[in-house]
């Protein structure tokens, strides 16, 4: 990231998201394979992930979304308060 972009707020989130967005992405296609894995039974290319594995991946993705849904609404409220106080002078 260009260094004139690192203290923009909207370009902090939009890094933060593609964090988060590649992580979750991640996560879904280990799952997806383990899921295939699972379905065709095929003892030479077992399931990968276990219970515990596929509930930390759930639980993380579930946080993960949940954090991005509550920076962005921060981010609305923001903007929509500054442009009432904008409006108001």
């Amino acid at each position: 990231m260009d260094q004139d972009l690192r203290s923009d707020p909207a370009t902090q989130f939009i890094a933060f998201v593609l964090d988060m967005s590649q992580g979750i992405h991640l996560c879904l296609s280990a799952l997806h394979a383990n899921h295939l894995a699972q379905e065709h039974g095929d003892p030479a290319c077992p399931p990968l992930l276990n219970a515990f594995d596929i509930d930390v991946k759930l639980r993380w993705m579930l946080a993960s979304t949940g954090t991005m849904a509550e920076q962005a609404q921060a981010i609305i409220d923001y903007l929509n308060e500054l442009i009432a106080r904008q409006r108001k002078a």
